[in-house]
């Protein structure tokens, strides 16, 4: 009894683990998976790089202050009329401040003010993850520190493939449900013609019953035509309007079948979808860093296809202040989706390439036999 209650505790147990390795790699799973690694990442490089940031900051902060106070007392202490002295005390300080400067940016200093502007918050570190495990790579945000740079190869060669994997999947995903948008639309095109030429066609009876009441009775006899629609040569108009409604109406359901049965969505279309998702990000972040159309449709082109050259950086999000944190979430939601969408494109259009070539092929096949 004792050991088989072992092995049902033991194959619960796999069962159960299954169940988790599965639901990661689902589709919600691996979305999930993947925000909470990028979560995870942001956390470990706040930590580590976040106090380096913040140190170097506070040396150049310190040594500035000590060359203005320096400068001060230079000016009120030494002689005023030995202009060499009081050149030589400042021009000292100076270079002590410029070395300091130069040590600090080579540990990793960019400029920014202490306490006022940073780039390792939370957010800042989670938009790092972000580009690391997306291979966007913008060369303005590193690691500066050996264990941040250490971590960052680590971290990488775990979420790079993550992330790959999470692309595949996801695209796949939403390119069946656009797909499924595309078939309504279609269908719905479809159900706009038929509702019109049910309403033409009533239109027109409704006129013939009027003029057949008007003529008292007699009817209106078709031409030889309708012996085309396999009506006797005394049917009425009605009858032939009523046929040739039915018949449009099979030719729009046949016509509908066919083209919902290989359902494909354009390329014109993807592309169309693309652009207007950069179209979106280039008007935020044109509001947001006041940068020109060109310069913003630049900085999203150059971060959704992944060249990340870094030298266009929302530099307004770098600071402290809550409005600014907003931004670099928001800009960290808009690369995520739109390297999704972009997967998504790039499904479609490589099945519309691929329907295009064998369409191509097998007119040249076809050919080739009447030629023999």
């Amino acid at each position: 009894m004792g050991r088989r209650h072992r092995r049902s505790k033991v194959t619960r147990v796999v069962n159960l683990v299954k169940k988790i390795i599965a639901f990661f790699f689902s589709h919600i799973g691996l979305c999930a998976l993947v925000v909470g690694y990028a979560l995870l990442g942001a956390v470990i490089f706040k930590a580590v790089e976040g106090p380096h940031e913040a140190e170097i900051q506070l040396q150049v902060k310190n040594a500035r202050e000590r060359a203005v106070d320096v400068v001060w007392n230079a000016t009120f202490r030494v002689n005023r009329l030995d202009s060499k002295q009081w050149k030589k005390t400042v021009l000292d300080e100076v270079k002590i401040f410029k070395t300091v400067c130069m040590q600090s940016i080579r540990k990793g200093y960019d400029g920014k003010e202490y306490g006022k502007q940073a780039q390792w918050t939370f957010t800042g570190a989670f938009l790092y993850s972000l580009t690391v495990i997306t291979t966007i790579g913008y060369g303005n945000t590193a690691a500066k520190t050996y264990i941040g740079k250490t971590l960052t190869m680590l971290y990488a060669i775990i979420g790079i493939p993550l992330m790959l994997l999470f692309l595949t999947n996801i695209g796949d995903v939403m390119a069946k449900i656009f797909r499924f948008l595309y078939a309504q639309s279609i269908r719905l095109k479809f159900r706009l013609i038929l509702w019109h030429k049910k309403r033409k066609a009533a239109k027109i009876r409704r006129a013939n019953s009027l003029v057949s009441r008007l003529t008292r009775g007699h009817r209106v006899k078709a031409d030889s035509s309708v012996d085309s629609f396999g009506l006797g040569a005394g049917a009425d108009v009605e009858d032939l309007l009523t046929a040739r409604v039915e018949m449009e109406q099979l030719e729009v359901r046949e016509t509908a079948a066919a083209q919902l049965e290989s359902v494909t969505v354009p390329i014109s279309l993807v592309v169309f979808t693309m652009l207007g998702y950069l179209g979106v990000g280039t008007t935020i972040f044109k509001v947001w860093e006041g940068w020109t159309f060109l310069e913003s449709f630049y900085f999203c082109f150059i971060s959704l296809t992944t060249i990340g050259f870094g030298d266009k950086f929302p530099s307004t999000s770098v600071s402290n202040t809550d409005e600014a944190q907003e931004k670099l979430v928001i800009t960290s939601i808009y690369l995520l989706f739109g390297m999704a969408l972009l997967a998504m494109c790039f499904n479609l259009a490589q099945e519309e390439v691929q329907n295009k070539t064998r369409w191509i092929a097998d007119k040249f096949r076809s050919k080739d036999d009447d030629d023999d």
